[in-house]
């Protein structure tokens, strides 16, 4: 979920420093998410196209530099 007020930016960058998350994350992981459009960046680019079968694990959204950088909130962007 983002909040009201931020939007982030779909960029190379972010997407990079996403992929070290992303990577990580046992959503993602147990979920193969990857597989998936949008694939990551979801905060983004929006929800996994298979966001109705995932099973939350675990988010490593709020320790990504994204998160910090446009004031994010809650996390488990891939799957809500």
């Amino acid at each position: 979920m983002k909040t009201s007020t931020a939007t982030v930016d779909d960029t190379v960058g972010n997407a990079e420093t996403c992929k070290k998350y992303c990577g990580a994350c046992p959503t993602f992981r147990n979920n193969l998410l990857k597989d998936s459009p949008p694939h990551e960046l979801f905060c983004a680019r929006g929800k996994s196209s298979i966001a109705e079968k995932t099973k939350t694990s675990g988010c490593y959204c709020p320790a990504c530099e994204v998160f910090t950088k446009y004031k994010l909130v809650i996390g488990y962007f891939c799957a809500k």
